[in-house]
């Protein structure tokens, strides 16, 4: 095993199970089978392979829309097991690829009644379209479903956000502005932003929600926050998530646990398109979810992509705010 790596038993047992015949004693304990695989990932902190058969976020992902569509009619058709079996779900992935039926898939996913419904038909067409669009400016929504979960409730005449960013500033102050003067000490063990006591980025943030004073006769309340930060992405993530704490407690176990990106057109050196993309996590239910925004502001993409995030999570937990 040393050589060449021990026999992934995520692979081998429902092979065996479900393939084989095999009379094992375990069948019946096969629909934990990912969430044992996560639960080993976690205790290692390490990240679940998206590409894992049986037990990956992939093994039963469907992009084409053809691919979705024949799914639809026969799920066997392009699945070679049924992923309940062993705990998973099937996924359908939005792209350049996905068809129609792709984006009813998702529709459905949400809760809303699709058969029969010649305009959630014309609705899911102006989605799909509004995706190819935005793909062509440099979004990817492959990665990034809780944008793409966003999308089809702000089509949803009935649906409004459960808060609103009315405006928002960041700034950083810094004096020390020589690289040399940077570097740590040999003998030290502090961090380069330990170092760095000049700098300090502050992000200010007004949002409107639903006011859950008792007292008051007004239905919303409007909550202006600064904080500081590391940088000005993490100084508004933590304002946003300040605002929205008094009236959203739940959100307390919310935290971004990746922020990558992207330069897409370098061509235009400074005034670059930036891709962002940040994934959440939820500690209290475990959910993982990514949005993404593309702008020539990285700090504006940035934070229409946590501003996403957040909504994400505040639709979780059915919490809706109307007539803005």
């Amino acid at each position: 095993g040393e050589r060449t790596g021990n026999a992934d038993l995520c692979s081998i047992v429902p092979s065996l199970g479900l393939h084989v015949g095999s009379k094992m004693t375990c069948l019946d304990n096969l629909p934990n089978m990912t969430s044992v695989s996560r639960f080993v990932d976690e205790t290692l902190n390490r990240q679940p392979v998206s590409s894992a058969p049986f037990v990956g976020a992939s093994a039963f992902a469907h992009k084409g829309g053809l691919h979705v569509a024949a799914m639809e009619r026969s799920p066997l058709s392009y699945q070679h097991v049924d992923p309940a079996k062993v705990g998973n779900e099937k996924r359908i992935l939005i792209s350049e690829l996905s068809g129609r039926q792709n984006i009813m898939g998702k529709i459905k996913e949400v809760g809303v009644d699709v058969d029969g419904d010649d305009d959630v038909s014309a609705r899911a067409t102006a989605i799909l379209n509004r995706v190819k669009q935005l793909e062509s400016f440099g979004y990817t929504f492959e990665g990034a479903e809780a944008s793409v979960d966003l999308m089809i409730l702000h089509g949803n005449e009935n649906y409004c956000p459960p808060f609103k960013v009315l405006d928002y500033s960041a700034m950083v102050f810094d004096s020390n502005l020589d690289s040399a003067s940077r570097v740590l000490d040999a003998n030290s063990d502090a961090t380069p932003h330990e170092n760095s006591e000049s700098t300090t980025a502050r992000a200010t943030i007004k949002v409107r929600t639903i006011n859950m004073d008792e007292a008051s006769d007004d239905p919303y309340v409007d909550r202006l926050e600064v904080s500081d930060g590391n940088g000005p992405v993490d100084a508004l993530a933590m304002a946003l998530k300040r605002s929205l704490l008094t009236n959203h407690p739940h959100i307390k176990d919310l935290e971004l646990v990746d922020y990558k990106v992207r330069i897409l057109d370098p061509e235009s050196a400074t005034s670059a398109a930036t891709r962002v993309m940040i994934e959440f996590k939820d500690h209290s239910s475990g959910e993982l979810w990514t949005t993404v925004s593309v702008d020539r502001n990285v700090i504006s993409a940035s934070l229409n992509a946590l501003v996403d995030g957040f909504e994400y999570a505040l639709v979780d937990h059915g919490c809706l705010l109307h007539d803005m």
